[in-house]
């Protein structure tokens, strides 16, 4: 916005005089702001600014990246519950095969209850506000965990996905790692039906 002065008017008091500027709006597409100062204190404010433009930026992102995922339909933490025909022993086979193919490695082996880890990185927002990188030794891990029951001629597969993390104390939690791949399920169920 422009403005111009379209006239002058004087008001006299004994001892000062003063002049009024009338001003008026005239239509502009453009505003220029004046900002007094030295020269270096407007370097310090850019600067601020844009580190302050950043990190505002930096939020945002973050908040469309989560709001882009509660969009997606909630899967449910587990525990998730498969049903076979096979037998439990022909399902511990196949799923052992399974993780080690992908890189998992077997921490704990009882007859029908087993574990397999793999060092992985968390999701961003989790990782942020929960783990502790300054824990020699220690590692985020992606934890699968099978338990298998066998009952009228049926075997029940549960399967309980975690994700297991040293906190700011070192010690290592456990938080649900929501397993919301369908077509990993879907492939998972296949190859119990399958089994033989």
């Amino acid at each position: 916005m422009v403005l111009s002065a379209i006239g002058d008017s004087s008001a006299t008091v004994p001892g000062h005089t003063r002049t009024v500027n009338t001003v008026l709006p005239q239509e502009s597409t453009e505003m220029t702001p004046v900002i007094s100062g030295t020269e270096n204190r407007l370097g310090r404010v850019y600067k601020r600014g844009k580190r302050m433009k950043r990190v505002l930026i930096l939020i945002l992102a973050m908040t469309t990246l989560a709001a882009a995922r509660d969009k997606k339909s909630k899967a449910q933490p587990g525990p998730y519950v498969f049903n076979s025909k096979a037998s439990a022993q022909t399902l511990k086979a196949l799923i052992v095969q399974e993780n080690l193919a992908l890189g998992y490695a077997l921490d704990t082996d009882k007859q029908l209850q087993f574990r397999f880890s793999m060092p992985a990185q968390m999701p961003l927002v989790s990782a942020l506000f929960v783990v502790s990188n300054d824990c020699p030794g220690k590692t985020t891990k992606k934890v699968w965990s099978y338990t298998l029951t066998e009952l009228n001629g049926m075997t029940k597969v549960t399967v309980e996905p975690v994700w297991e993390y040293p906190d700011d104390y070192c010690r290592m939690q456990t938080q649900p790692l929501i397993w919301s791949q369908r077509d990993e399920i879907a492939a998972f169920q296949t190859l119990l039906d399958n089994a033989r």
